[in-house]
């Protein structure tokens, strides 16, 4: 089992690399992020250089998880209509979990290395300029409890609807639950919204509790069960609640796949 994961990661990786349309829709937006966290007055206002390492994080957490979402959206369905390498991977005597596993995870990694870099890249900037190491723990922190989780999310959605519709389709719909879920303020939306909830991708509340990000971004003012005040065991919830909600769609990605590929059978 863990070999043919380890291959499948390394080849889905390789691939992704390989894919002009992975590096068309991330870098840009990786690239936009950036400009935005050192232009923007939302992020350039903070007067705590953490702060700003805080609420660039959210613009990143925005687009770039959302271009990696959409670049890896057939990824899942690449493994129902696999040929060549993924066709012999898929013949080894090993579960499907592993090979949808790595099929995800590959591209995922490669997908987010620009992202990382470019994010820990700016932490490091802000920091020497402010003599501190804090900015540059605060981009290590979001990314990892912020970012890292919402691209699991956004790429399992995406994989999901992927083998339910056609790619076009899948993105367009990905796109739309994604800026519902993290920018749709209540104030704002005639209809339910997670914007500013524990359910948010966005992951306002360890962003504002852990990264410094300024605390509009947790709550996004609205009230409720849902958008309880800032504290570490909030934070946690949120964390726990979307990668759960990844696992969820993963787990549902993976049975669809199977059912596809049994069915084609």
């Amino acid at each position: 089992m863990m070999t043919t994961l380890i291959w499948t990661l390394r080849y889905e990786a390789l691939m992704a690399a390989r894919s002009k349309a992975v590096w068309a829709a991330v870098l840009p937006l990786a690239l936009l992020g950036l400009l935005l966290a050192a232009t923007s007055p939302v992020v350039t206002g903070q007067s705590d250089p953490a702060a700003r390492c805080g609420a660039a994080a959210v613009l990143v957490n925005t687009l770039c998880t959302l271009g990696v979402g959409l670049a890896l959206t057939d990824r899942l369905r690449r493994t129902v209509e696999a040929r060549g390498m993924p066709e012999l991977l898929t013949a080894t005597p090993t579960g499907q979990l592993p090979r949808t596993t790595g099929a995800l995870l590959g591209p995922l990694l490669t997908a987010l290395a620009p992202v990382v870099a470019l994010f820990l890249l700016y932490g490091a900037v802000i920091s020497a300029t402010a003599g501190s190491a804090a900015p540059l723990a605060s981009a290590a922190v979001a990314l990892a409890v912020a970012v890292l989780p919402a691209a699991l999310l956004v790429t399992a959605f995406a994989g999901l609807l992927g083998v339910l519709m056609p790619v076009a389709a899948a993105r367009a719909v990905t796109t739309a639950v994604w800026l519902w879920a993290l920018h749709f303020p209540p104030r704002f939306s005639p209809l339910p919204t997670a914007t500013g909830t524990v359910l948010s991708p966005l992951g306002g509340y360890p962003l504002v509790a852990w990264a410094h990000a300024p605390e509009v971004w947790a709550r996004r003012q609205g009230t409720g069960p849902l958008r309880p005040a800032v504290t570490d065991a909030t934070a946690l919830l949120n964390l726990a609640l979307v990668l759960a909600t990844a696992a969820a769609c993963y787990g549902l990605g993976h049975l669809v796949a199977r059912l596809r590929r049994h069915g084609a059978s």
